[in-house]
């Protein structure tokens, strides 16, 4: 047990002088690195987002080509003869309704028109 305690102990000072820690130099130089990226990155999406919406504007604008044209005065809309035609109209059928005396009207088997459920008779 001694061995591998003594083994623990020597890892940890092989690692302890190996672990050197940054200077504060390195650590600020390393953050405003990240902190430019991060910016850059953000100002190139919303450069991209602006340019595809206006991209989306303009071609919406351009596709819908010029307005069509008025019918000159000189050529009238020809004016229709006779009376207009009607829509057609259809009249519903009327439905007989069920009366007691008939026979679809009472359902079959019992007055709720369930079925009673079998039981099993031994």
């Amino acid at each position: 047990m001694s061995e591998l305690g003594d083994e623990l102990h020597r890892l940890a000072d092989q690692g302890a002088e190996q672990a050197q820690p940054l200077p504060a130099a390195e650590i600020i130089r390393r953050g405003d690195q990240r902190r430019r990226r991060r910016m850059v990155g953000g100002t190139v999406a919303g450069l991209a987002m602006a340019g595809a919406i206006t991209g989306g504007i303009l071609s919406g604008v351009a596709g819908s080509g010029p307005a069509a044209p008025d019918r000159p005065a000189g050529h009238p809309v020809p004016a229709t003869t006779g009376p207009a035609p009607r829509p057609a109209v259809s009249t519903p059928e009327p439905v007989p309704s069920p009366t007691a005396t008939s026979p679809s009207a009472v359902p079959a088997g019992r007055p709720s028109g369930r079925q009673p459920v079998p039981t099993k008779t031994s």
